[in-house]
């Protein structure tokens, strides 16, 4: 599944187990847990539901295909592109307890989506 950016660029994709997400580069950025997103550190880095990954704020910062209410108005989406070779997933560190969700707004995040996979939100 696909994960695209506010601009309709390819991010990253969930892959088929849909819980591991990966930038297309192979690199494992991000799992789920529930329908919370958490950086292998452990750091929760926000919410996946509804076809909407959103930061701690409520904000989206990137959609899927699936993506319908409850968000902004969605870019045309560009191409996705080939996926390479996925590398070794590391070591999952103790989660932090999920936190409360905030209520979401239908406006884009000022985060970038590379920014939010890398835990630098």
């Amino acid at each position: 599944m696909t994960l695209y950016d506010r601009n309709g660029t390819p991010a990253a994709y969930i892959d088929s187990d849909g819980e591991h997400i990966y930038l297309f580069d192979g690199k494992p950025a991000a799992y789920l847990n529930e329908d919370a997103v958490y950086g292998f550190g452990g750091t929760q880095y926000g919410w996946f539901e509804k076809g909407w990954i959103r930061d701690l704020d409520g904000y989206c910062v990137m959609f899927t295909d699936e993506a319908r209410t409850q968000g902004p108005a969605k870019p045309s989406r560009h191409e996705t592109p080939a996926k390479w070779a996925r590398a070794a997933r590391p070591v999952r560190r103790s989660r932090e307890t999920k936190r409360s969700k905030t209520a979401y707004k239908a406006a884009w995040s000022e985060i970038a989506a590379g920014d939010f996979l890398s835990g630098n939100s």
